[in-house]
């Protein structure tokens, strides 16, 4: 494996640790400038279903949702893991807690996109039918 791409994996590993952490100025470090987040699959409502063009409102929509929604939501080391030119895919699940006391268990697919060693694009691809009925759950 070359530097580049080890840069590139530890970068990923970075990011979710910090996105766990809650350290967004330090997560915003690892992304370039011209950073896109696409929530994935395309058919499930806002926030998923979408693409953020910028690393701000990518950086906002995750604060958001980890400040409003969240006690705590932390990722589990990854299940799987699979590398290739300037890619990284993460198999992972989440343990998380609500506001209201309701356990986050969820279920990920994240592909890492690179520029060297800075983060491009995120493709974050979640358990659709667990987290409509988690989210449900929390309105009803």
């Amino acid at each position: 494996m070359s530097t580049t791409a080890e840069k590139q994996l530890q970068n990923a590993h970075s990011f979710v640790s910090l996105l766990s952490a809650r350290d967004f100025v330090a997560m915003a470090e690892l992304m370039s400038p011209d950073f896109k987040c696409e929530f994935l699959p395309a058919s499930f409502p806002p926030p998923w279903g979408k693409v953020i063009n910028n690393k701000e409102e990518t950086l906002a929509s995750f604060k958001h949702a980890w400040e409003a929604v969240f006690e705590y939501m932390k990722f589990l080391p990854p299940i799987d893991i699979v590398q290739g030119k300037d890619a990284v895919v993460f198999h992972l699940k989440s343990d998380g807690m609500s506001k209201s006391g309701k356990k986050y268990n969820n279920e990920y697919m994240l592909t890492f996109h690179f520029d060297g060693e800075k983060i491009v694009k995120l493709r974050e691809f979640v358990d659709s039918k667990y987290a409509s009925e988690y989210f449900a759950s929390l309105h009803a």
